[in-house]
């Protein structure tokens, strides 16, 4: 079975970051690789594409999810593998991402995602890393919240369209600001598609962030969240929700006084950050009509 795979980097005003981590993806096993330029408000993320000699398309609406399916319908590969512009993906990711959609083991056309490890290079604040060293299956028991994000994902163009793709509402860049990776695992795990995590498919995330901007980020990151579980409840109901752990007041609260006993000041500042957005997330979300499992604006 043959399978094609593209490499998408969604970047905004970002360019030096984008060459270094176009410098390894084009030396990725890959069919195809695109830019998408989300509504940069220079011309220098296309410059720094054509530099590396890669394609650069163009959203003239900021969002990452809406990002990524502006990169799926330019792309004709079967298996899109997105990476984010601070990442650099280490040899034979691109290679170990497509064995998943190919596997012997009878399930492979069922394959919807696959994650793999995200690893902290740099010196600033910690964000968004998965170091997991074990492989594993996911199916429609398993709470999508913790399996692994938008930096390193790869969807199966079958999954992308059973789905309707990613909802726009949400990810960096759109009003609700984050969540577009883990609203669509859970929604492909509903769906019955299977989830795969390799670690042999890493990237390095480079931790360029200070305290304020990885303060900010938190709270971003919970009001995606808030909002993806205020889908979950309305989608699946109250139980489904209560299993959502990402979209927990309560268990961000806990953690925030964990740190705070520990003497981790960031990790407590951090948390509550987090908890303020979640509350703002599931408010939001839930004044938003729901369209075929998409957030639309009213």
């Amino acid at each position: 079975m043959t399978v094609s795979l593209a490499v998408v980097v969604c970047s905004r005003d970002r360019p030096q970051q984008l060459r270094e981590c176009l410098r390894t993806v084009v030396a990725q096993d890959a069919d195809d690789i695109v830019v998408v330029d989300s509504a940069s408000t220079t011309a220098a993320t296309a410059e720094a594409a054509g530099e590396a000699g890669v394609r650069c398309i163009r959203a003239d609406v900021p969002g990452l999810a809406h990002a990524r399916n502006v990169a799926m319908r330019a792309t004709g590969a079967d298996v899109v593998a997105f990476t984010d512009d601070d990442c650099q993906p280490e040899p034979g990711w691109a290679r170990a991402i497509r064995s998943q959609f190919v596997a012997g083991d009878g399930v492979g056309e069922r394959v919807g995602f696959v994650v793999g490890r995200v690893v902290a290079a740099g010196g600033g604040e910690p964000v968004s890393v998965v170091l997991d060293a074990f492989p594993r299956t996911y199916g429609a028991d398993d709470d999508p919240s913790h399996i692994g994000h938008g930096a390193n994902l790869a969807v199966s163009r079958a999954c992308w369209d059973s789905l309707g793709g990613f909802d726009d509402m949400l990810g960096v860049g759109a009003e609700l600001r984050s969540g577009e990776d883990t609203d669509f695992l859970w929604r492909a795990l509903r769906e019955g598609w299977i989830g795969r995590y390799d670690p042999h498919a890493a990237v390095s995330h480079e931790q360029w962030r200070d305290r304020r901007a990885a303060l900010a980020t938190s709270y971003g990151y919970g009001v995606g969240a808030g909002a993806v579980r205020t889908k979950v409840r309305r989608l699946g109901g109250s139980q489904a929700a209560r299993d959502f752990a990402a979209g927990s007041v309560r268990a961000t609260l806990r953690q925030a006084g964990t740190d705070l006993r520990a003497g981790y000041e960031f990790g407590f500042a951090s948390s509550v950050m987090r908890a303020v957005g979640l509350i703002v997330g599931r408010t939001t979300a839930s004044r938003l009509p729901l369209v075929h499992g998409h957030l639309t604006p009213r």
